[in-house]
């Protein structure tokens, strides 16, 4: 099991006070100080930035953070090795086998969920749900429309392989469909060119994501067994054995760290589509005093003992 020493006040204060904010992340990432917690981050624009923000909310109450973006194997591995104590972007259930085996050694623990109301699937343009077109069923029954044909992905992802099972196996009479993949960018400039005159088009949706900003969505419904319409998730927050206990105030706002799908798609937004640093998106975000702050740090103290939520919002003026 992994010991912890716990940071002195004293000593987490002078770390947290030094920090800018924007400057935050990088001051920090290169040498392990006593205390510090390390937030294992997957290179994906959603977590990228969310680990930023909890990053600087916890530098800025005086307890050192650092991020260390790694893949996702080599984020749950680094609780086994006392190289990764936090990590935020745990989606489940698609990384339970990576995750159980580490609960059930005793190597962590699922700590809590910081996003629900993830989805992906089939999506559509609002209008085309307006228009009556709501189902699988409905998508099939008017495939001409959309001239039979569903964008999707890369080649090899997971979604984009169910799609294609999907045609394959003739489900609910996608036989005669074709699933297109692309890259990302690429899926949609082709839902781009669509919306732009009102056309019907189905793709590869999810939520948080850009596309949640930029268009209007709708996800399609199936039956609960569906493997390619409605997949709900959750993103759980993970910690390293032995951390919470250590870190009790660092966790109680890890506890109460919980973000909106629609606040999630617009810091991947701005970081993703408008190219802005996520340190700065996380920055800019954080400076606009949102209320979410209140219930976050909702009694949690500072590493010098005063309420968290008052030295984070006086650090804006420092």
């Amino acid at each position: 099991m992994t010991h912890y020493r716990a940071t002195t006040g004293a000593k987490a204060l002078v770390a947290g006070l030094a920090l800018a904010l924007a400057g935050a992340a990088g001051s920090v990432q290169d040498a392990r100080a006593d205390g510090e917690t390390r937030i294992g981050m997957q290179p994906w624009p959603g977590v990228t930035v969310k680990s930023q923000v909890a990053l600087q909310i916890l530098n800025r109450i005086g307890y050192p953070a650092r991020i260390k973006e790694l893949s996702p194997q080599f984020v749950y591995q680094g609780m086994k090795t006392d190289d990764v104590d936090v990590t935020l972007g745990a989606w489940m259930p698609a990384h339970k086998s990576m995750v159980q085996p580490l609960v059930e050694a005793g190597a962590a623990q699922r700590y809590a969920i910081n996003l629900d109301g993830a989805i992906q699937g089939l999506a559509v343009p609002t209008y085309v749900c307006e228009s009556g077109i709501e189902t699988v069923e409905d998508l099939v029954a008017n495939g001409e429309q959309f001239d039979r044909t569903i964008y999707a992905i890369g080649a090899g992802a997971a979604m984009t392989e169910a799609f294609q099972n999907a045609v394959k196996n003739d489900y609910k009479g996608l036989g005669d469909w074709t699933v297109t993949p692309s890259s990302v960018s690429g899926m949609l400039a082709q839902v781009e060119r669509k919306t732009r005159n009102d056309e019907p088009v189905v793709f590869h949706g999810w939520k948080p994501h850009w596309m949640a900003v930029k268009f209007d969505l709708c996800f399609l419904e199936d039956g609960p067994d569906s493997k390619i319409a409605a997949l709900g998730t959750d993103v759980w927050t993970i910690t390293a054995t032995g951390w919470a206990e250590a870190n009790p105030q660092a966790a109680k706002f890890l506890k109460q760290f919980k973000v909106e799908p629609a606040v999630q798609s617009r810091w991947i937004y701005d970081y993703s589509y408008d190219d802005t640093a996520a340190d700065k998106v996380a920055a800019n975000w954080l400076a606009g005093a949102p209320e979410q702050l209140s219930a976050w740090l909702d009694g949690v103290e500072a590493a010098d003992g005063t309420p968290a939520l008052e030295k984070l919002k006086a650090s804006f003026t420092n």
